[in-house]
């Protein structure tokens, strides 16, 4: 393959809606452009979060009919959650597309771009699964640092140690 020949692989992007995943989105949209790969952003959110109005002590029905009743209300309310979050995280990649486009600076062309929204999954394990056959992955870096971030990790932390493929961490302006 000759040096200024575009391989055409695959970069995936952990995008989360915040600062850090923008600035990780537009870097990755630079490294795009310049290489000919497809950007492939990706977001997880999580299902069971909230209060269920149908829990504790509201789920324990009397009779069968009542209890029934209060099952099929739980389900249909989880139903909905689901597909607002789902439309939500839709709505973010969405806007995230238009805005890398958007504030692109690189004279090469239209980049072009996959996303996928998973409900539920874990996003260190969805990214590093997701970056099986990738030539890249790129996240940001929220920066908790300190004692506490040795405490709980992170996804950046999780996608550099077990990654199948090179990863970024791309870092803001303010070191987050």
């Amino acid at each position: 393959m000759a040096a200024d020949t575009p391989r055409a692989g695959r970069i995936v992007v952990g995008v989360d809606g915040s600062s850090a995943a923008h600035d990780a989105l537009a870097w990755a949209y630079r490294q795009a452009a310049r290489t000919g790969d497809t950007l492939h952003l990706i977001t997880t959110y999580e299902v069971e979060s909230g209060v269920n109005p149908y829990s504790g002590s509201y789920a324990y029905a009397p009779d069968a009919k009542i209890a029934a009743h209060l099952t099929e209300a739980e389900a249909r309310w989880r139903e909905e959650r689901h597909r607002v979050a789902q439309e939500h995280a839709e709505a973010m990649l969405s806007d995230l597309v238009r805005a890398a486009r958007a504030a692109s600076d690189t004279p090469h062309g239209d980049v072009a771009i996959t996303t996928e929204v998973i409900a539920g999954g874990r996003p260190a394990e969805v990214l590093i699964r997701s970056s099986r056959g990738a030539e890249l992955l790129v996240v940001g870096s929220r920066g908790r640092g300190g004692f506490r971030g040795l405490l709980l990790g992170s996804v950046s932390q999780q996608c550099v140690q077990h990654a199948p493929c090179p990863v970024v961490v791309v870092r803001g302006i303010d070191g987050g």
